[in-house]
């Protein structure tokens, strides 16, 4: 078969179930109350950074809680995810008395995540490996600056300083660098947004990847 006969369906997101605009009027028991809409980067005295995966080794969890050491006191972590790391994040947290900073928010269902997006100002995912990487681009469609290490799949969709910043791996100080680069530079983080959410919705949304597999298969 040669590689013209070869068509790449790429991950897909349900942008529109994703969009922060959707949940404007929500009432938000995490952030705020009464309905009000989420804030931006430290309206309100606060920047919160969210990171979604597994909590496993490969997913480097503990450098985001590490890298919380290099930052102001009024940025907050949200980790949605469990697995068998957590009992020992929970540790590092306390050891850290990280616990007014941290949040541990546990599992959370595909109608749920969105909402937790929406009150977030900041994603990061420092994998040590990566697959598919469908985390960053649902961060990326509720029009969240993300951070991501160039390993695996990630650089298909992340492009440094275009549609988010990469850190090193293994490197907390570096974590810490980007989201100081996302909170002073309003230019390139509004950009960096702009940029994701077109991508994902050009690329990656699964209207258009339905589209393309119908069109593909009516080939046949």
């Amino acid at each position: 078969m040669g590689a013209k006969n070869v068509e790449v369906i790429p991950n897909g997101v349900d942008v529109e179930k994703f969009r922060k605009s959707s949940f404007q009027k929500s009432l938000n028991p995490i952030r705020f109350a009464n309905g009000a809409p989420p804030p931006t980067i430290f309206e309100n005295d606060f920047c919160y950074i969210i990171t979604v995966s597994r909590l496993v080794k490969k997913n480097a969890v503990s450098d985001i809680i590490e890298a919380l050491r290099f930052l102001p006191e009024n940025v907050k972590l949200l980790i949605v995810g469990d697995g068998p790391e957590k009992e020992k994040l929970e540790l590092q947290v306390i050891s850290y008395k990280f616990q007014d900073r941290v949040k541990f928010i546990g599992e959370l269902s595909q109608n749920e995540l969105p909402k937790y997006l929406a009150t977030a100002d900041i994603f990061v995912r420092p994998s040590l490996s990566e697959g598919l990487g469908n985390a960053f681009l649902e961060a990326m469609a509720a029009g969240l600056p993300v951070i991501g290490t160039k390993v695996g799949g990630i650089p298909d969709f992340l492009h440094d300083n275009e549609t988010g910043l990469f850190c090193e791996v293994n490197n907390p100080q570096s974590i810490a660098e980007k989201v100081k680069l996302y909170l002073e530079n309003d230019d390139l983080r509004g950009k960096i947004i702009t940029n994701a959410q077109k991508l994902v919705l050009e690329k990656y949304d699964w209207n258009q990847i339905s589209a393309k597999m119908e069109k593909i298969l009516n080939s046949l």
